[in-house]
């Protein structure tokens, strides 16, 4: 028997380090299924657009392979246990699949159509231990998959088995039920406002449903994992970084109309020596039309091929195969040709394009209007990977590429496999992307009705004036802190915060504090735990606390303006007018309320960190008071504008990179 498990064991090791893998892949396999203890049953894996997803998958099949007991590794009936779900009912993706997983002796390949027949037919008596489902955006689409019944089967009937999310973009997936839920709900408020009993039922009826398709199952304690790929990676983040973006807005999206951006594409090809490639995305029944206005401008019809299968406005002999297309292209590069790809949102150009042309694409147009995920996971996606071309170009929404690379760079701060996930500080994070970026939304195909507008309630707008940082020194009542500084207000809220950390014969770890009644609530303290002063989880918009703390003091070092309400970040019921000092205690004596966090409680260590950055004494506790300044009637005024707007939107976004309800805009 141990003959043969060290046999067994060795063939999924041997396909876990081979060639095929890279270590990145390998680590965020590692880090999804060391997330999958017990309570949590559920991970969702982000990997950046092209970042090898296939290979996690295929690594994640083999470490579940790999958890197996002795006797059932070597147990025949029970060699299926990972059932890999893809979420389009296209068979080229399940092929593609079945290709990626080969490898993987323990997988079955599947999708929403097939699933129930597929754990009928091949998990026999041995349901499934592990569920991977790809491309999880999709499932957010009020039209596409929806996750009810694998939910219902992991509740119900396989109440063991785990399962795992991934896509490069699951960020409007997360919410998107939610969503749905509460636009539902607020019809349902507004017909029985009307009376309308049939009109409340039905849309009762439809938030029941957005609850039951949430891929955010509460009961799941789903964890987000993000993975970090290696320094050869190329992505949106280095194509924003290298000046490689180039922005289409209202007046140049549209590639049939003259622009700065259509004649700099042009050039492009013009200029290039050599054997290349261009990819450009049109509206629906714009196809024709492009390809003519290629000819116009010099370039030779035989070259132009417009990609796809009954497309509107498109003759049957027009259209090529993408397979086609890739053949065309081996052949022009022996005479140095280049290339014009026209798709439309109805191509699948994803699973397609390999290495080789990535090396040669010379620019990618995309004519995309919709939200984040749709244009990151079109034609500039396509781009993304382990290549060297760092010289092509790409003509798209700068605004949404932009909001994915600020997302990217805060799952990479703030995403850690031991830790719960904060996916109600994420939620809060993702709107404030949309907004500040001016984009429509993060989801692919998304519809919304009346999306209710986030207030600003706390409009009247201070800047901050000036800040100290001192030790707290609770055991030495004489300590002169006048050697700090002079100003009586940091003094007055010095003491104060003493006396609160002195209540009741303190010092005593506590996990709550407050800073009540008419002589202490002018000041704002925010008492900084174990859990919130350097656990990514807990980082909101500006970081850690700890984070926060020296990113806004760096501010008033440089003299750069700073926000008073960012640094209060009043609770209910408070408004930055009412405090004139704020406080950030750094204190081994505040604990965090959460029981399962790996450190409720600051180290020794973590508070003289703090102190070192400041030069101060080292000591168990220290503050950093920021002070109120001058009221800004400018920034005031324009939040005030913004709450006069509508408490509602309607906003309707049918589009799709998939799909051929695009908007022509």
């Amino acid at each position: 028997m141990n003959a043969k498990v060290q046999n067994l064991r060795q063939k999924v090791l041997d396909v876990l380090n081979s060639t095929k893998l890279h270590d990145h892949q390998r680590e965020a396999a590692r880090k999804s299924f060391a997330a999958l203890k017990y309570p949590v049953r559920a991970v969702i894996t982000a990997a950046e657009m092209q970042a090898g997803k296939s290979g996690v998958a295929l690594a994640l099949c083999c470490l579940q392979r790999l958890s197996l007991a002795d006797e059932d590794l070597c147990n025949r009936s029970k060699l299926k246990d990972t059932l890999y779900m893809v979420t389009m009912p296209d068979i080229a993706l399940i092929d593609q699949a079945e290709k990626d997983l080969a490898d993987a002796k323990n997988v079955v390949v599947s999708n929403f159509v097939r699933f129930e027949q597929d754990l009928e037919r091949n998990f026999k008596g041995n349901p499934p231990k592990l569920i991977l489902i790809d491309e999880c955006h999709y499932g957010s689409n009020a039209s596409a998959v929806r996750y009810c019944k694998v939910f219902d089967y992991l509740e119900k009937e396989n109440k063991e088995c785990k399962v795992v999310f991934i896509s490069a973009t699951p960020f409007g997936a997360l919410y998107a039920a939610e969503t749905e839920y509460d636009a539902a709900k607020h019809e349902e408020q507004i017909a029985i406002h009307n009376k309308d009993k049939n009109g409340a039922k039905q849309a009762a009826e439809i938030a029941e449903e957005a609850a039951k398709n949430s891929i955010l199952r509460r009961d799941f304690n789903t964890k987000l994992v993000f993975h970090r790929t290696s320094n050869e990676y190329y992505g949106i983040r280095e194509m924003l970084e290298n000046n490689k973006v180039i922005s289409l807005d209202s007046d140049s999206r549209n590639f049939l109309f003259e622009s700065s951006a259509r004649d700099k594409l042009l050039s492009l090809l013009h200029a290039h020596d050599g054997a290349g490639w261009v990819l450009v995305r049109v509206p629906p029944g714009a196809a024709m039309d492009a390809k003519s206005g290629f000819i116009e401008s010099g370039f030779a019809e035989e070259n132009i091929f417009i990609l796809g299968k009954d497309l509107s406005g498109v003759p049957e002999d027009q259209l090529t195969t993408i397979e086609q297309f890739k053949k065309e292209f081996d052949d022009c590069i022996d005479f140095d040709e280049k290339l014009i790809a026209i798709t439309v949102a109805g191509c699948r150009a994803g699973i397609n394009f390999g290495q080789d042309m990535k090396q040669r694409l010379i620019a990618t147009w995309d004519s995309t209007v919709t939200s984040v995920a749709a244009v990151v996971q079109a034609n500039i996606g396509r781009a993304c990977g382990y290549h060297k071309n760092k010289e092509a170009y790409h003509f798209t929404s700068l605004n949404s590429t932009q909001a994915y690379a600020a997302i990217l760079d805060y799952l990479d701060k703030n995403t850690d496999e031991h830790t719960a996930s904060d996916f109600d500080g994420l939620k809060a994070f993702f709107e404030e992307v949309c907004q500040e970026f001016n984009v429509n939304g993060l989801d692919v195909g998304l519809t919304v009705k009346n999306k209710k507008r986030r207030p600003i309630g706390d409009v009247e707008t201070y800047m901050t004036d000036s800040y100290i940082a001192v030790p707290a020194k609770l055991f030495e009542p004489d300590y002169d802190y006048k050697k700090h500084t002079d100003d009586k207000l940091f003094l007055q809220a010095i003491a104060l915060l003493r006396e609160e950390l002195l209540k009741g014969g303190g010092p005593a770890v506590k996990s709550s504090r407050a800073m009540r009644g008419a002589k202490k609530n002018w000041v704002k303290a925010q008492w900084v735990n174990g859990d919130t002063y350097d656990n990514k989880e807990k980082a909101l918009k500006d970081g850690t606390m700890k984070e926060r703390t020296l990113k806004f003091t760096r501010m008033l070092d440089d003299a750069i303006p700073l926000e008073f309400n960012t640094v209060v970040m009043p609770g209910s019921g408070e408004y930055t007018e009412q405090k004139l000092v704020t406080a950030t205690v750094f204190s081994i004596y505040n604990m965090s309320r959460r029981d399962n966090v790996t450190k409720r409680i600051m180290t020794d260590e973590d508070v003289h960190e703090m102190c070192h950055h400041f030069n101060i004494d080292p000591d168990d506790t220290m503050m950093v008071l920021f002070k109120r300044g001058e009221y800004n009637d400018v920034i005031s005024r324009r939040k005030m504008a913004e709450n006069q707007k509508p408490e509602y939107e309607t906003t309707i976004n049918d589009e799709s990179q998939f799909s051929e309800t695009e908007r022509n805009r």
